[in-house]
């Protein structure tokens, strides 16, 4: 079972550094009070053994401040600051398959230009080695405090998996004497998905899968699929892509799992702030790492 990863993603925003490391300490404080394997972050290093050395990641003002001034992006030639890159930071949690479960947490803030996004994301070990991160509620919790801290445009809980079927498929050269490898366009579905109000991106309520259930959440509606957020059916997940707008690979879908119009369910009802909505048949269904010293530059997909 490959490891999730969450994440919340959002457009240019311009804000102070102030403004960037309160956000910063929030989210430290709301994961650690999660679980443990969510806290003891520290930079990366050359080896393990640097990395452990490395000085652990407080939620104090000024602390959390310096990091991100350490983690600004610069360019190669002369070392100066790419001021509309924003902050950056790529933090490890000390943890390797041989003592506490392995984690990442990487975060790139104020970010003013049109290359790249925004985005916080956190990397998780795996089920067998952390199976409370993976229970509904608190995956549903972990989620809710990115949203809640950073007000994102769009966010998802999902696996490298789960995006490989969702990319477009490979093709051949014109030369016919290799493949263009498939990418994966637009926002990725998972067993969570949020899409805020200002998103370009909307769900089509008619096209969700009748298992989804949907919630009015902070500015925007969750989509959630299922009980089991390891393991969210492959048709429902692909549906989601259908709902908000993409096409479905399905030649990459298993025979078992294919993805026509029987997969979506009637129209959703409205979503009204407050809790889940009943779907209309009525049931709520609510690697070792030592990391790198610098955060890369960002990309154009997420």
């Amino acid at each position: 079972m490959p490891k999730a990863d969450v994440g919340v993603y959002w457009g240019p925003r311009a804000e102070s550094l102030d403004e960037c490391a309160y956000r910063v300490a929030r989210l430290v404080t709301a994961l650690a009070a999660l679980d443990p394997v969510l806290s003891g972050w520290r930079d990366g290093g050359r080896s393990k053994r640097d990395a452990l050395a490395q000085p652990l990641v407080t939620n104090e003002h000024t602390h959390l401040v310096q990091r991100l001034l350490a983690g600004r992006n610069r360019r190669p030639d002369n070392n100066e600051v790419i001021e509309p890159y924003g902050y950056a930071a790529h933090w490890w949690n000390g943890g390797s398959d041989d003592n506490r479960p392995p984690a990442k947490l990487s975060i790139r803030i104020a970010g003013t230009s049109a290359i790249g996004l925004n985005n916080v994301t956190l990397d998780l070990p795996h089920q067998e080695s952390a199976p409370y991160l993976y229970r509904a509620e608190t995956a549903h919790r972990i989620l809710q405090a990115l949203l809640d801290i950073f007000d994102p445009d769009w966010g998802v809980w999902t696996n490298s998996n789960l995006r490989n079927k969702q990319k477009e498929p490979d093709r051949p050269t014109k030369d016919g004497r290799g493949y263009v490898l498939g990418k994966l366009i637009g926002h990725p579905a998972g067993w969570a998905n949020f899409l805020s109000d200002s998103d370009s991106v909307k769900f089509d309520m008619a096209l969700l899968p009748a298992g989804a259930t949907v919630e009015r959440l902070g500015t925007g509606t969750l989509v959630l699929l299922g009980h089991d957020p390891a393991n969210p059916p492959l048709r429902d997940v692909l549906q989601v892509r259908r709902a908000m707008g993409y096409d479905v690979p399905t030649q990459q879908t298993e025979p078992s799992q294919d993805v026509g119009a029987s997969s979506a369910g009637p129209p959703a009802p409205p979503v009204v702030p407050g809790g889940p909505v009943m779907p209309a048949d009525g049931a709520i269904r609510p690697s070792t790492w030592h990391g790198n010293a610098r955060c890369p530059l960002p990309s154009k997909q997420p």
